[in-house]
């Protein structure tokens, strides 16, 4: 059921879920199709809701604030069709469209597959626990500094460049670490070495000025 419900996500209709339960043999053999019981055409929505949706292994207790009620409602809400995300996933700016877009969807998903849409007030307070801990982009002009053209180009890749300074200096080998995972994942170019040595130098030169 959770494959269907992000084939749904993605699609933002019903009438997959539909065509996936009553696929015939002759359609299942026409699509080429080997036993999964899916269409090429599902196939395809699937393997694009693996790529853009949140990937695993982000607990609840990673979330900011993990006791107060906006990541609890992060985490009642947002797992019932896909893994954790993060609020660090998009920008303030980002995020209202974003959550809008996961509220239609809800909507429209049917009423068996059990999925619970937020009441007003609670995405009042979900949005606001969102914004309130979404990536840091940068101003308009990065400070100065070896690997300053190859953090604008690489990272703007995926998402808003992000503040030098959101992480320190110690924290940022890691947390590049972890979004190379995610170019990998979303089959994005990663940098080259000389690349990655300048964006870190340049990261840690720039957090350490705090």
């Amino acid at each position: 059921m959770r494959a269907l419900v992000i084939a749904l996500l993605v699609s933002g209709t019903a009438t997959l879920l539909v065509g996936c339960q009553q696929a015939t043999p002759q359609a299942k053999a026409a699509s080429g199709d080997r036993g999964s019981g899916l269409s090429r055409q599902d196939e395809l929505v699937l393997a694009a809701a693996n790529v853009a949706l949140p990937p695993a292994g982000f607990a609840a207790s990673d979330l900011p604030e993990p006791n107060s009620m906006g990541a609890g409602l992060v985490a009642t809400y947002c797992t019932q069709c896909h893994n954790l995300p993060t609020p660090q996933m998009h920008s303030a700016t980002d995020w209202p469209s974003v959550a809008r877009r996961m509220w239609l969807r809800m909507g429209l998903l049917p009423p068996s597959l059990g999925i619970k849409v937020p009441t007003l007030a609670d995405r009042y307070a979900l949005l606001n626990y969102l914004t309130a801990n979404a990536l840091k982009v940068s101003g308009a002009t990065l400070p100065a500094g070896r690997g300053r053209e190859a953090f604008a180009e690489i990272c703007s890749r995926c998402h808003a460049l992000p503040d030098p300074r959101v992480h320190s200096s110690a924290d940022w080998a890691t947390v590049f670490a972890r979004m190379e995972q995610n170019m990998i994942r979303m089959q994005v170019p990663p940098p080259t070495r000389e690349q990655t040595s300048d964006l870190l130098l340049y990261l840690q030169t720039v957090a350490s000025r705090q």
